[in-house]
């Protein structure tokens, strides 16, 4: 039953158990069956599925237990072990993962008061995402944050007050905001003002064509996902306060931003065009995400392609990716 087998998750049977034995502490097999009111062979099969993920470990009949903040972290390192489409696509299964934590964090401090794993914050609402980063930065104010935001429809036009506390908190030394945005938002015409306003400031924007998905990390300590993966703005989201989580977060933006290219990058050569068209994006829609037309980079790709002494696209993607830029 790994988490790891098809972005699969422990059964509702397993996970009680497991709550069960974090509020107890149960020694033992026959002591946890017992709490549980479960035949001990039902009981086993879930702890054989449990200790596959590293929730328990289970010697003989003796049970012992780990803390599930570092099974998460786990799990997110092993899913963060490749930088394949394949694993962006699974940072749904990131989420769902995440998101066990709470419930399972409050069962593990009832089974031993006073170890808190995580400072947890849920929001709720069409402003949630904005909400949540609000009162984040009130509590703890944040030196560095790096934002995955597939749609930035609703910040086209700036509410001058939450821009100007944006930038304020972004701007100093030692201070970054970093924002990877989707290619469609960033060549609309009416995300040019906002864009040129955050560049102005110091915001660092760069584009991929698809965006996995949205969350965010502070300072690697904090990391934000959607409630409900899949929604493009969240309506509902969650923070999770810990370092270890974060850091696993932290690590995949760092690998998406490699990926991505600035946006209007005028001095852009061929390896931004063809970053662009290998994650998706058109000529066109690529072309202009970097601020040249159409023929520029028709003439970019005939370079290449001299460069590398090729005759086609297909050819081209072949030896460029050989040597693509890391």
């Amino acid at each position: 039953m790994s988490l790891d087998r098809l972005g699969g998750s422990p059964d509702s049977q397993a996970f009680e158990l497991l709550g069960i034995g974090f509020r107890s502490r149960a020694r033992t097999v026959a002591e946890l069956a017992a709490l549980a009111v479960r035949e001990e062979t039902a009981v086993r099969q879930d702890l054989e599925r449990l200790q596959s993920d590293g929730y328990v470990a289970v010697q003989g009949d003796h049970v012992r237990y780990t803390a599930p903040e570092e099974v998460v972290a786990d799990v997110v390192r092993r899913r963060s072990s490749d930088l394949s489409a394949e694993v962006l696509r699974r940072l749904a299964d990131l989420a769902e993962v995440v998101g066990q934590l709470p419930a399972l964090a409050r069962e593990w401090d009832t089974g031993e008061a006073g170890q808190q794993l995580a400072d947890v914050d849920v929001f709720h609402g069409p402003e949630a995402v904005v909400e949540l980063w609000h009162v984040k930065q009130a509590k703890e104010p944040s030196l560095r944050t790096d934002v995955v935001l597939p749609d930035a429809a609703p910040l086209y036009v700036a509410d001058p007050a939450m821009q100007r506390v944006w930038h304020e908190a972004t701007q100093g030394e030692g201070r970054h905001a970093r924002v990877i945005a989707s290619l469609a938002d960033g060549t609309h015409p009416a995300a040019q003002e906002r864009i040129a306003q955050e560049m102005e400031a110091g915001v660092q924007i760069r584009l991929m064509a698809e965006p996995p998905g949205w969350f965010w990390i502070t300072d690697e300590t904090t990391v934000a996902l959607p409630l409900v993966w899949g929604e493009r703005w969240p309506t509902s989201v969650m923070s999770v306060r810990n370092r270890a989580v974060a850091g696993m977060a932290s690590w995949m933006f760092e690998r998406m931003w490699e990926r991505a290219v600035p946006v209007h990058s005028g001095a852009a050569t061929w390896d931004p065009l063809l970053t662009l068209m290998n994650g998706g994006a058109t000529l066109e829609a690529a072309a202009r995400a970097l601020g040249i037309s159409e023929r520029t980079g028709r003439r970019r790709l005939s370079e290449a392609m001299s460069h590398f002494g090729v005759g086609s696209m297909l050819e081209l993607g072949v030896a460029w990716g050989a040597v693509r830029p890391r």
